[in-house]
């Protein structure tokens, strides 16, 4: 497998712009194009929509990554007013967030659905901190939901660059996310699961 897919860290990068363009979208990161409805699952699969809206905090970059039990697969660079489509297998997953800090989202995912999470920033010592807020399948269609389903969100895709730079980062960020993975264990598993994405949430 592709080691961009299988990763144990990784840093987040800084770009300015106020609005999802070619300055503030990652390098590593290839358009796909906007209006693009998320893949349809395969038998086993599930999709896992990371989007970010326009306008929050442009300038800094948020890596996300599913953290499997084969290895920790690279997700890709969710930049300010762009998506990411994750296809992967229905199951249990962890997925984490990477910006000045680490934060960590359970996820359970039936065959078959797609399910949407949003990267949310909020202010960091030095720069923005990420989380990973699941949406809830009620909020799907919703005027709230407008909100975070920009039609003019560009969807991403890595790029034949990623390999290479998750190799050159992978040391600096296995010490993040062990400083904050022990910080997020210390929450009951209830309120882990809870916090996180349920089967029931997925589309259709």
């Amino acid at each position: 497998m592709n080691r961009a897919r299988k990763i144990v860290a990784a840093v987040a990068l800084a770009f300015a712009t106020s609005c999802a363009s070619d300055s503030n979208i990652s390098p590593l990161m290839d358009q796909v194009g906007k209006d693009q409805a998320a893949p349809v699952p395969l038998r086993g699969q599930a999709v896992v929509v990371f989007m970010r809206p326009t306008g929050d905090s442009p300038d800094v970059q948020s890596t996300v990554y599913d953290l499997q039990k084969d290895g920790d697969h690279f997700v890709g660079v969710v930049s300010d007013g762009t998506r990411v489509h994750w296809v992967t297998w229905a199951g249990s997953h962890l997925f984490m967030v990477i910006g000045e800090n680490a934060d960590f989202m359970n996820a359970e995912l039936a065959e078959g659905k797609v399910y949407y999470a949003r990267v949310v920033p909020r202010s960091g010592a030095l720069k923005s901190r990420f989380s990973i807020k699941p949406v809830r399948r009620a909020q799907i269609g919703t005027p709230e939901w407008t909100t975070w389903d920009d039609t003019s969100s560009v969807l991403l895709r890595c790029s034949s660059r990623c390999e290479e730079w998750v190799d050159n980062n992978v040391n600096s960020v296995v010490g993040k996310r062990n400083k904050y993975m022990a910080k997020w264990t210390k929450k009951t598993e209830g309120k882990r699961r809870r916090a996180g994405l349920l089967a029931e949430d997925g589309y259709p």
